[in-house]
């Protein structure tokens, strides 16, 4: 795959979507592009966070011990998916272990990086941690508006 394909893909990414082009290059350029044979385990639920995985192509198996529960992702030249964005954005361990179901092509997006990212440009930052919180509403994590609330406060304040 090339590097504009690359980027073209994260940019598809809801969590991305916002982002200025020039600056999902620079991401893209920072991060490490990693394959991995069905089975493969890519992370661990509890450990040390390296960054947040774009599945390019291939299949994943998402699973939390904690709750036993299961969620298959994909990625394709149509749309990628994403895992450990929320591990990266919090610098926490990682919340599920992720395991490849097929061969995988996956781009490693560098936390550092991306941290420097939502530093220097605050309209795209706000645009991420949006579309975070819709994705944890989505999920249960947060309750309806609370991200939007948040986010509304941090405006105001400044």
């Amino acid at each position: 795959m090339l590097f504009r394909d690359e980027v073209e893909l994260i940019g598809k990414l809801p969590l991305l979507s916002g982002v200025d082009p020039s600056r999902l290059r620079m991401l893209c350029f920072a991060s490490d592009r990693e394959t991995f044979a069905p089975g493969d385990v890519i992370f661990r639920e509890g450990e040390a966070n390296e960054g947040a995985y774009v599945i390019l192509s291939g299949e994943v198996d998402v699973h939390k011990a904690s709750d036993g529960s299961h969620v298959i992702k994909r990625g394709s030249e149509a749309g990628v998916a994403i895992v450990g964005q929320s591990s990266m954005i919090e610098d926490a361990p990682y919340a599920a272990t992720v395991t490849a179901r097929t061969e995988i092509e996956a781009l490693r997006l560098n936390s550092r990086c991306f941290m420097k990212l939502m530093a220097s440009c605050p309209k795209s930052s706000e645009k991420i941690m949006r579309a975070l919180g819709a994705q944890l509403n989505a999920n249960g994590v947060i309750s309806p508006g609370a991200a939007s609330d948040y986010f509304d406060q941090i405006r105001k304040a400044h």
